[in-house]
């Protein structure tokens, strides 16, 4: 008997090493992400960004049910970590309050090429938080980032834009997210992460949106659905990669959001990003990129140091 399409398809997927398929998880939650970007933007030129962020992760909150009924509430949403769970869906709906004051106000290359100072942000907080010991290359590296950050931003060349630094100050929080979401993946799936994720955002984001209430339009509501259906998909995508291959080595893939971003704000919106945008995105590339094959470094050196003692001994 032949085998179907979807099967000669799984196993071929099957065949293909963790880290290649990680990669490959990662570059589709880019174009879902890209995606979500577009149907956002549209509601966002006249509704509240609050309730925008309520609305984003309530819709994408629906398109998890099946999952939850499949499974069953207990199965889908147990962890012996709920208190981090927890900790993570107030630190990134603070994150996405902030994401969706700055969306309407500035081009979709300009909100994926600040992201990509997230490394940047991440050193930082391990030598102030964790303690870690951070070099003076990587301490370089963090610098360049920023540059990169300010040829973007360009302060004394004209305004500051408010929505470029809103988009600025929400990329350590979504970074300290990132990396609450890959310790969880060492104990909970990725349908139980982002399952927690869209349930408590959507906890959180209630008594905000409520105070600050704009009845959309079924315009509206199906832009979000759209964007819900984009952002469930998205998350468990990158859920996916981030399980399967080091986040190091899914750094690179990021950068074609930024081709993503461009090409669609370019068609749909007319947007025209300056050449800066790209320039200053390079910057923080480059810069992001290094902090990420240092960091790959130092863990290991550790683990060749770990592997030694646990020898000697």
């Amino acid at each position: 008997m032949a085998s179907s399409p979807t099967s000669s398809l799984a196993a071929r997927w099957s065949t293909l090493s963790p880290n290649l398929r990680g990669i490959l998880w990662v570059g589709i939650s880019g174009v879902l992400f890209a995606l979500l970007n577009v149907f956002t933007l549209i509601p966002a030129q006249h509704l509240n960004p609050y309730v925008m962020a309520f609305l984003r992760y309530f819709f994408g909150s629906l398109f998890l049910l099946p999952i939850f009924v499949r499974r069953g509430p207990y199965a889908a949403m147990h962890t012996r970590r709920a208190s981090l769970h927890i900790f993570r869906g107030a630190l990134h709906a603070g994150g996405m309050f902030l994401w969706f004051v700055g969306l309407p106000l500035t081009t979709l290359a300009s909100v994926t090429a600040l992201g990509f100072t997230g490394p940047i942000f991440i050193t930082i907080g391990a030598a102030l938080f964790l303690g870690e010991d951070v070099r003076l290359r990587r301490w370089m590296a963090v610098l360049v980032g920023f540059v990169g950050a300010m040829i973007i931003i360009r302060p004394g060349f004209g305004d500051i834009g408010i929505g470029a630094l809103c988009i600025l100050a929400s990329t350590p929080i979504f970074s300290a997210s990132n990396l609450i979401s890959k310790a969880l993946a060492r104990t909970d799936s990725a349908n139980t992460i982002v399952i927690w994720q869209n349930f408590t955002i959507v906890l959180f984001a209630a008594p905000i949106a409520l105070w600050f209430w704009q009845t959309p339009s079924w315009a509206d509501i199906l832009w979000f659905v759209a964007a819900g259906l984009c952002g469930t998909l998205g998350h468990l995508c990158q859920q996916n990669g981030y399980q399967l291959a080091d986040i190091t080595l899914l750094q690179p893939i990021g950068f074609l959001s930024l081709l993503w971003n461009a090409l669609l704000g370019f068609l749909l919106f007319s947007q025209h990003p300056d050449v800066w945008t790209f320039v200053g995105a390079a910057v923080i590339f480059g810069s992001a990129m290094y902090i990420s094959h240092r960091e790959a470094v130092r863990r290991a050196q550790v683990t060749t140091g770990d592997t030694r003692t646990g020898q000697a001994a």
